[in-house]
């Protein structure tokens, strides 16, 4: 299982429209073979900072996703907004259980 945690540094006058743009990008990657999460959260205390958390059956369900038109949808959008920085994180995950 692959576990992806990140944040996006973002203007916050640009906040909405990355809002808009990620919910685009969240409903046709959850259709996606292998994904189970893929959400993306405005912080609530800093209106600068979007989180994101993808959970993956494998790495091999997400080679696709990163080559697929809403991705590159999204990466259009971005280039419009002042992002001043992204930090994504993958985990490899061997086993998990429910608290």
């Amino acid at each position: 299982m692959i576990v992806i945690v990140g944040t996006f540094n973002v203007d916050p006058a640009d906040r909405e429209k990355f809002a808009e743009a990620a919910k685009a990008v969240m409903a046709e990657t959850l259709k996606e073979e292998g994904c189970h999460i893929y959400s993306f959260s405005l912080d609530i205390v800093d209106p600068g900072v979007v989180h994101i958390v993808e959970k993956w059956d494998s790495e091999d369900n997400l080679k696709p996703h990163l080559k697929t038109d809403h991705i590159r949808a999204f990466g259009r959008a971005m280039k419009e907004l002042k992002v001043r920085g992204t930090k994504l994180t993958i985990h490899e995950v061997a086993s998990e259980k429910q608290m």
